[in-house]
């Protein structure tokens, strides 16, 4: 253990600056701060354009569909030239994207900005970040992965407070505008002074790290494993929270006391990250991805009951919530690195990472269907709760870690 906390302590020397342009990478990041700061845009837009908040909200969901169409091919470009390059790249891209946004004046205009963003931007999502980051660590690569994957959290804490401020005083074109020198600005110039690709990463080198080919990995029982499982999990979640308010309303809780319970799934998702991070490094990753997706099974049963009042027993099932939100994409990151190395580290989470948005981007609306359908949010709570409780225990069957040699694709 001494010696594992030595070489631990070695890599955070030796990597804490490319952890620090990480986090900030992913605070600045598509999959933060477009999600995060979308909100404080809906009432500015609807007041300009007179467009329904359905019709706004629909820009997100473009987005994702962008992302879908590119995502395989920024997971090869992340294996071929190493993850600083199209960092990079895609920060350029994503702030010529906000510029974008930011010019529109009709809806369809609206969509197409949104689907260019994603295409321009989608290398400023945790592929890159957590490639960069995880060739640097070892010992200590599930503490980096979760302290720079914090980020996100970081993003839904500050972003909106600070845009809401910009936009009320200069109107929403300066709101995005602001997003675009954020990007170019900030994040951007500390990407090329801090982050960096570890040796050997990028080219011929970066494809004799040690690690799966593609097509063994995709014949890997594996990744179909943690394809599903995560696909199910990220359904559940993204579901879940979106819901949080609108239920608490429903039973009879002013809008200010609901969003109050629901701004603690944002706290709660920083300190899963870290947390579970930090135990990944210790312990089995099935073992800590099925404490941490168990979890919401009990958060929702207890929003599923109609007696819930309690403030303690609200507060519990909110913040169950959010750690499994916080442990989900550190899990996915760090078992890649451990089941499948790093020589196509960037395809294989792409592919992940795209059934991740695939079920996230169901969630919401599957949620609100069967709310329509039902007048109660009770069915679909219980249907979550079903994935939760049985669905992580499928990464059990994913085994010990492999040995690799360096593979080729």
């Amino acid at each position: 253990m001494e010696r594992q906390a030595t070489g631990a302590w070695a890599e955070v020397r030796r990597g804490w600056q490319v952890v620090l342009a990480g986090l900030v990478g992913v605070m600045f990041g598509i999959s933060a701060l477009p999600f995060y700061t979308l909100g404080v845009f809906v009432r500015p837009l609807e007041e300009a354009f007179g467009w329904s908040r359905e019709a706004i909200q629909w820009g997100f969901t473009v987005q994702m569909l962008g992302m879908l169409c590119v995502a395989w091919a920024l997971g090869l470009l992340t294996d071929r030239w190493g993850a600083r390059r199209v960092a990079l790249l895609s920060q350029a891209g994503l702030g010529l994207g906000f510029l974008g946004i930011a010019a529109v004046g009709s809806l369809p205009q609206w969509y197409a900005a949104w689907f260019v963003l994603a295409l321009l931007g989608a290398g400023t999502s945790p592929i890159a970040w957590t490639r960069g980051v995880a060739g640097w660590f070892d010992s200590a690569r599930g503490t980096a992965l979760g302290v720079m994957l914090a980020g996100t959290g970081l993003t839904a804490v500050i972003a909106p407070p600070l845009v809401t401020g910009i936009v009320a005083a200069h109107g929403w074109r300066a709101g995005y505008l602001a997003l675009a020198g954020g990007v170019i600005l900030l994040a951007m110039p500390l990407t090329a002074l801090l982050f960096r690709d570890p040796p050997g990463a990028g080219g011929a080198a970066g494809r004799a790290l040690p690690g799966m080919s593609r097509r063994e990995a995709f014949a890997d029982r594996g990744f179909w494993i943690m394809l599903l499982v995560f696909f199910l999990v990220t359904f559940a979640v993204s579901g879940l929270i979106p819901t949080l308010v609108p239920l608490l309303m429903d039973r009879g809780f002013a809008a200010a006391d609901a969003a109050l319970y629901a701004s603690l799934a944002g706290a709660a998702v920083i300190a899963g990250r870290i947390v579970a991070g930090v135990l990944l490094d210790r312990f089995w990753a099935p073992a800590v991805a099925a404490v941490f997706l168990l979890l919401p099974a009990a958060s929702c049963l207890l929003l599923a009951s109609g007696a819930l009042s309690s403030p303690p027993l609200i507060a519990l099932a909110v913040v169950l919530v959010g750690l499994a939100a916080g442990a989900e994409f550190d899990i996915v990151a760090y078992m890649v690195t451990r089941y499948f190395g790093l020589a196509n580290y960037g395809l294989i989470y792409s592919q992940l990472m795209m059934g991740m948005l695939v079920g996230g981007g169901f969630g919401p609306p599957v949620f609100g269907r069967v709310f329509d359908q039902t007048g109660s949010y009770t069915p679909i709570l219980l249907a979550a709760a079903a994935i939760f409780a049985t669905v992580p225990w499928l990464l059990f069957a994913m085994g010990r870690y492999p040995s690799f040699a360096p593979a080729r694709a």
